[in-house]
């Protein structure tokens, strides 16, 4: 079993990680049309995956995804003041519903487990 203080880790390096992704000029091509909207779903999934794991104890999981989310928005919003990107009120409804599916995978396992 991986210990909190790994997931606290992975869940920080994710979130820069996120953080830097999010402000960088894009560049290249997708391979399939939806691949930009999978991607900030999968980031935010995983990002909440990390976030609960790591401090799920101690935050509930609903106040953990509202940072989350709010997160997202802050990015939109921070892509919008660089000049190169563009806030994208599709990509903020992708990160909410990565995070979504990830709420609903822990909520199910913590009712049947």
């Amino acid at each position: 079993m991986i210990s909190k203080h790994y997931y606290q880790i992975f869940f920080w390096l994710c979130l820069l990680s996120t953080i830097l992704l999010s402000l960088m000029p894009v560049t290249g091509r997708q391979l399939f049309e939806m691949q930009d909207k999978v991607g900030h779903a999968g980031i935010y999934a995983a990002l909440y995956f990390l976030a609960a794991q790591a401090y799920g104890d101690r935050l509930s999981l609903w106040l953990l995804a509202i940072i989350l989310v709010l997160f997202g928005l802050s990015m939109e919003f921070a892509q919008s003041m660089t000049g190169y990107r563009y806030a994208d009120l599709w990509d903020a409804l992708a990160n909410s519903a990565g995070i979504l599916s990830i709420w609903i995978i822990l909520m199910v396992r913590r009712r049947f487990v």
